[in-house]
């Protein structure tokens, strides 16, 4: 078993004491005089990345702040465990298999090996079945059972929780057509 498939305790790692003992610095952090210290905060605790903006300079973080959860990540593995993630290795600590919510995002053509076999093939498959019924729901096509068009979708959170696809909705809603189709949330 890797690593990465056994569960640990990153509240054990000495780089997470040091940020509980910064935390108890942070208590007397004030935003408007870290500003008016630091002319150059916005442009430091700032990036563009991929088209995103990202602004964090409004956040309870100072430099030893960023430099702490740096060395957290680090001790802690993340690079390795995302690089393990990616490459479909099984880092799910409970059920010791891959997470594969990532391979949803590859694009078309490229490849993951699971047991020998290639997965993006059936994913996209999955993706072109998905879209299909969208439309089909979309243009009054996939009609329930009493032959009447569909007009509620209920998205039933798995482990509980919802929030992520509403979420998601939500923001993606200026984006879509407008068929009347309603979307329902629940735990």
């Amino acid at each position: 078993m890797s690593y990465y498939q056994q569960a640990f305790d990153v509240t054990r790692l000495p780089s997470w004491k040091a940020l509980q003992e910064h935390r108890d610095v942070m208590q007397n952090f004030n935003m408007r005089r870290t500003f008016q210290a630091d002319p150059e905060r916005f442009h430091e605790f700032s990036m563009s990345c991929c088209g995103l903006f990202l602004d964090y300079s409004k956040n309870l973080i100072t430099r030893t702040t960023r430099d702490l959860l740096v060395a957290l990540a680090r001790e802690a593995g993340l690079a390795e465990a995302a690089r393990a993630m990616f490459a479909g290795e099984p880092v799910n600590a409970s059920e010791g298999r891959p997470v594969l919510h990532t391979a949803l995002r590859r694009p078309m053509g490229d490849s993951l090996v699971i047991d020998g076999h290639n997965i993006m093939r059936d994913v996209h498959a999955a993706l072109a079945q998905m879209t299909d019924i969208v439309g089909r729901i979309h243009n009054k096509l996939w009609r329930g059972y009493n032959d009447k068009a569909i007009t509620d979708v209920v998205n039933i959170g798995i482990g509980g929780s919802y929030l992520g696809p509403e979420l998601v909705s939500e923001a993606l809603l200026p984006y879509t057509q407008q068929s009347g189709v309603r979307c329902h949330y629940l735990a």
